[in-house]
């Protein structure tokens, strides 16, 4: 139960009896979701006393007279020992300022101490953080010799004191470890969130198409919306031949299936348009929705790398690492050009109160959407809005639960020795972090039992699902790469480690040698004793895979004042750079074309500037780029940014390798000096020399 349950449980302990509407009010909630409380109560009572007890007649709850006792017994129970055995001061302070919003009048220091069995002197400091706390929310807080303390508001701002004061009850309760971490159990029930994971995890082993970690989260928290959606007594307006998805599909009948199956957990009733929403996050495109996947659509990567960085930079906080806040975003302005081209609006039933928890990121967030952003691409409702501000909020979260803190990793090997010892070394010469211990598979789980860890490498498989990175044991590049978006997903900052483990940075050859060298088991001992006497550092490190925008776009690449006619001649210009250099062919420009002709001129992303560029699944030879400077602008059909002067096209081969040199470019076109840079530029020389001395993405 929650807090608001334990208030309605001892309600109808009280007086027999709840008005559904009076609670409903007193919370700020829907109707609906009070009548949810009371099943929620009823099968917490049914587990109790073999049967729940609670009737709704008339939007009246009512305890029949034999179950009264019992169940006074059973909320005076829980009262005690929530308020007492487990309250720390913060929690018990605002559940006084809970009591004084709720009750209207005064309370007094006597009643607070033996409600919550503390001393006066106790409750005077409480009182003093009472109204800290109301000073820094607003809150008019009173305090009248004789009286007592009290909060002096109307009805309408007590529900919206209540509603904040919950929240952070809730927040507060997580930082502690008695919650789930999950920023969304602010908001969904986290039993309900568990049922619908079931759900999808179900669809996900009957059909074989299984989601990535980030999709699966995002589509869990789509469907919860949904659901609240339907109880607050909104509905959708049936989309008909507008939505096109095609029904014969995998993601359409998994779609099919789990909808059917939330409709039933839940007994509600989704309508068939949810299948297609659905269908959408599970990775099922149609002719109606973009020509490319999200991954590897370089317009979508671009709007969604220059939104992270204008909120973070705005926010004060940098996210531009944030692998988790980058995959769900990118999925969802996917979703937001889908629902834009078939004229479908989004209702988000949080909006009210996303909207009053992130005043200040709701204000940067809809700025930078409609300041920043195409207007084709995303509808700017404050419902399409406040649902982007929930995937920046619990980026946020992540990011401050994790700040100023080491990551606590074990690491895991066959025989927890040895190799173990190697992963170690590896990640002290990459990372700075708090390596808690080193063990063999098996005893993982006794290990956790006495310690906590944020995140497990391991050289092996593992049998039992955990937060888990699996590595090599002489931890490659790649594997550092991927341990390093882990943490980021984390919300960690990736620290540069201690100087003294430099001396191990040119040593990979060496251990790659000792391993094939000694590779059985009874052989560990020596390999120990080797690391110890490791050889000198050597120059020999190893690049990381992924191109600065330096190493994509040299001198070759770049022509300056050019005339075309229209934008087919200023693609194939561009295009034909890069087809004289070998990276691409003829088939590629054509695709560019023929995808600009069939969805429009997406390649114009911002004031001036287009990139083009089509799917790497035809005419792609290397990762590679081109820019062409216009003599005389020309129209592409944007109506927001032509005409366009300045052309970089870009092809890849693979859908990470160029995002390095992508984001700098979004910072770069955000840019007065660079624009000027490029407007200026006597030759290519000017524009290279210019990026290689501002780019940082490494």
């Amino acid at each position: 139960m929650n807090i608001r349950q334990k208030y309605e449980l001892k309600m109808l302990s009280d007086d027999g009896h709840l008005e559904l509407a009076r609670a409903a009010e007193l919370f700020s909630i829907h109707l609906r979701t009070v009548r949810y409380d009371i099943q929620i109560l009823n099968e917490y009572l049914g587990q109790k006393f073999g049967a729940g007890c609670i009737e709704v007649v008339n939007k009246i709850a009512y305890v029949p007279e034999e179950y009264r006792e019992s169940l006074a017994a059973e909320t005076e129970l829980n009262v005690k020992d929530f308020y007492a055995d487990r309250l720390g001061g913060e929690e018990r302070m605002l559940l006084m300022l809970f009591d004084l919003c709720w009750n209207k009048g005064y309370g007094t220091i006597q009643e607070f101490a033996e409600k919550y069995c503390v001393s006066r002197a106790t409750v005077n400091k409480d009182i003093v953080a009472v109204k800290e706390y109301c000073g820094k929310n607003g809150i008019p807080f009173v305090s009248s010799r004789g009286k007592g303390i009290c909060v002096e508001a109307d009805e309408v701002e007590r529900r919206r004191y209540l509603a904040k004061i919950i929240r952070d009850i809730n927040t507060l309760n997580r930082h502690e470890g008695e919650h789930s971490h999950s920023l969304y159990t602010q908001w969904f029930q986290e039993q309900d969130l568990e049922r619908i994971r079931k759900i999808v995890a179900e669809a996900e082993e009957a059909f074989g198409a299984y989601l990535a970690d980030v999709a699966y989260e995002a589509l869990v928290i789509h469907i919860a919306l949904s659901i609240e959606r339907f109880r607050s007594g909104s509905r959708y307006e049936e989309e008909g031949e507008r939505i096109r998805t095609n029904k014969a599909s995998t993601q359409y009948k998994m779609a099919d299936q789990i909808v059917r199956n939330i409709n039933e957990v839940f007994s509600i009733s989704l309508p068939d348009a949810e299948i297609h929403y659905v269908a959408l996050h599970i990775g099922a495109k149609s002719s109606a929705a973009l020509v490319g996947e999200s991954r590897g659509d370089a317009t979508l990567e671009y709007y969604c790398i220059r939104l992270i960085s204008a909120v973070g930079r705005k926010v004060g906080c940098d996210l531009t690492g944030d692998e988790r806040l980058y995959e769900s975003l990118l999925q969802h302005i996917n979703v937001c050009i889908y629902r834009k081209k078939n004229g479908m609006l989004l209702e988000n039933p949080l909006k009210e109160e996303l909207m009053n928890s992130y005043p200040q990121l709701y204000q940067v967030i809809s700025q930078t959407v409609k300041n920043e952003l195409d207007p084709d691409v995303i509808i700017s409702t404050d419902d399409e809005i406040t649902y982007i501000l929930l995937h920046f909020a619990t980026a946020l979260y992540r990011k401050e639960q994790n700040r100023n803190r080491q990551a606590e990793v074990l690491v895991v090997c066959a025989t927890g020795i040895g190799t173990a010892e190697l992963v170690v070394t590896g990640l002290k010469r990459n990372f700075r972090l708090n390596i808690r211990g080193a063990v063999a598979e098996h005893q993982i789980e006794s290990f956790l039992k006495k310690t906590e860890v944020d995140l497990i490498v391991t050289t092996v498989p593992l049998k039992v699902e955990y937060d888990s990175v699996r590595v090599s044991p002489l931890l490659r590049r790649d594997d550092v790469v991927r341990i390093g978006k882990r943490l980021l997903d984390l919300g960690f900052d990736l620290e540069k480690p201690p100087e003294d483990y430099a001396q191990w940075s040119g040593t990979a050859r060496w251990l790659e040698e000792l391993l094939r060298k000694y590779p059985r088991k009874e052989q560990e001992p020596l390999l120990r004793e080797l690391l110890l006497n490791l050889p000198p550092a050597e120059n020999n490190e190893i690049k990381e895979k992924g191109y600065m925008l330096s190493e994509l776009l040299n001198e070759q690449a770049i022509l300056l004042d050019v005339l075309c006619r229209d934008w087919q001649e200023c693609v194939r210009m561009a295009g034909k750079i890069l087809v004289d250099k070998g990276d691409i062919t003829e088939a590629y420009i054509q695709a560019v074309i023929d995808n600009v002709n069939e969805v429009g001129p997406y390649i114009v992303i911002t004031k001036g500037v287009a990139l083009p560029h089509a799917t790497n699944k035809v005419g792609v030879n290397r990762t590679s780029m081109s820019f062409v400077r216009l003599s005389e602008s020309v129209n592409f059909g944007n109506k927001s940014n032509d005409p366009v002067k300045y052309i970089f096209m870009l092809a890849t081969t693979d859908a990470n390798s160029h995002l390095g040199a992508l984001q700098d470019l979004a910072e770069f076109l955000e840019s007065k000096e660079f624009m000027a840079v490029l407007e200026a530029a006597e030759g290519p020389a000017d524009i290279i020399s210019y990026i290689k001395a501002h780019e940082c993405s490494k």
